[in-house]
């Protein structure tokens, strides 16, 4: 099956993926049958190679596409990059093998390469949730946490962090814990989501991206709080998830008033990230990406705690930097 998932709800994208992968088989054959694939490094050999190839022990192989399809702008793109036989490789499949392009932001209908193989993909877009979706979507979130919340209490919530998806689900984990079964009421978001201490995590997350060698101290530092090493991690992907899509807008014509609106960040919060995007080729921020994918993969699986992953990211980034 070949799917397209694409939208800014970054954290639904996730977890359908993190779906089919739960498809492929044990963990420890995940290795074998698992693929992570950027748009700098794939050439039509490279994932013709990965998405023939037979599963290994197992009944499913994926292959994971990320921000391919984005980087074609005209047919000649096409063509000029060897892609031309795009439908024939994919149409060469076998059935046992799953390939998701995963795209950050919508894709066009008319996309170059899209519209070359639109009919045998199977597409999912995933917008933020926004008005009377966005009050269902943290209702729903809380109730599959095995939690419950009052009405005043998802109102607040919807204001103070609005459509990010990956925060709401970080404040939601802490909340539903925090309350142990009863009913969150609007005293709990008053007294546990976003407080001063952010500024912290987001002067240790610009660290971590920028490879500062003294990221880990200041991560160590809060992680002496209330604060999990998983949940640093997610700050970090959030973040490269604005930039890459702060980016991509440069090419597009995309104005601060819609970049705000996809984003759902204003003022300082978008003005600070209009200027830490000029610090960044793309090419480096899907390397990052992908780094944060396997990342988290590894945590998922077992392989790795969250802690020794996370100081392993901030070496990694460190090294890419030089």
């Amino acid at each position: 099956m070949i799917y397209l998932f694409h939208g800014d709800d970054e954290l639904s994208i996730s977890e359908a993926i993190e779906r089919l992968i739960q498809n492929v088989g044990s963990i420890e054959l995940r290795d074998h049958n698992v693929v992570r694939l950027d748009n700098t490094s794939t050439s039509p050999d490279t994932l013709a190679t990965h998405i023939t190839a037979m599963p290994f022990l197992s009944e499913r192989r994926l292959t994971i596409l990320t921000d391919f399809l984005s980087k074609f702008k005209g047919k000649r793109d096409v063509s000029s990059k060897g892609w031309s036989g795009i439908r024939q490789l994919l149409e060469s499949m076998p059935e046992s093998n799953d390939l998701v392009f995963r795209e950050t932001g919508e894709v066009a209908k008319n996309n170059p390469l899209f519209s070359e193989i639109t009919d045998i993909v199977s597409v999912r877009q995933f917008p933020l949730p926004r008005g009377g979706a966005l009050n269902k979507w943290i209702h729903d979130r809380v109730k599959d946490k095995g939690g419950d919340i009052e009405n005043t209490a998802i109102s607040k919530l919807a204001h103070d962090i609005g459509s990010d998806t990956w925060a709401l689900h970080l404040e939601i984990e802490k909340l539903t814990l925090f309350a142990m079964g009863r009913k969150i009421n609007i005293n709990d978001i008053e007294s546990l989501t976003i407080d001063s201490h952010q500024d912290s995590i987001f002067m240790a997350v610009d660290m971590v991206i920028n490879g500062d060698s003294n990221a880990m101290m200041s991560i160590k530092s809060i992680l002496q709080g209330s604060e999990s090493p998983g949940y640093i991690l997610a700050m970090i992907h959030r973040q490269i998830r604005f930039l890459i899509v702060a980016k991509m807008s440069e090419g597009n014509n995309v104005g601060r008033d819609d970049l705000s609106k996809q984003l759902n960040l204003r003022g300082y919060a978008l003005q600070k990230l209009l200027e830490q995007v000029n610090l960044y080729t793309l090419e480096r921020l899907i390397s990052i990406h992908t780094l944060l994918a396997k990342t988290d993969e590894k945590i998922k699986s077992g392989k790795l705690a969250d802690i020794v992953s996370l100081e392993m990211l901030v070496a990694e980034l460190s090294i890419l930097k030089n």
